[in-house]
């Protein structure tokens, strides 16, 4: 990360014992440093991971929920065309493979950072059964 322009007026400031509120608030913009910021800069990143995988499944379980509406209205209707639905099933399919895939990126990323208890994965993020 750069450091900032100011960053040498607010080291110099500091070190005269200038005091000012300003001064205060561009000292608490400053980076941190040493390992406990670090450490901590780590942590903040892995949690949004383990975030960006949760939102990998969500989407892919919208974009199935979506589709299988789809493919419901589809039934419904009485001039359903045959070549349409089977194309639609073959989408849904597809995209429960997705949704399955991230799911198990999804597991394996909690594994991963130390979460052991995965079980209710399943029942937090349901995939439906294939389509024909």
């Amino acid at each position: 990360m750069a450091e900032p322009t100011w960053k040498k007026l607010v080291d110099q400031l500091k070190s005269e014992g200038h005091r000012s509120p300003y001064l205060d608030r561009l000292r608490q913009r400053l980076p941190a440093s040493g390992p406990s910021d670090l450490a901590g800069e780590i942590l903040r990143e892995m949690a949004s991971a383990l975030g960006r995988s949760e939102d990998k499944i969500n989407v892919a379980l919208l974009e199935l929920e979506l589709q299988g509406k789809a493919l419901d209205e589809l039934a419904r209707s009485q001039a359903a065309d045959p070549g349409e639905r089977a194309a639609r099933v073959a989408a849904f399919n597809r995209q429960r493979d997705a949704a399955k895939q991230a799911l198990w990126e999804l597991r394996v990323h909690r594994e991963a950072l130390g979460f052991r208890r995965n079980d209710d994965l399943a029942e937090l993020y349901p995939i439906p059964p294939k389509r024909a």
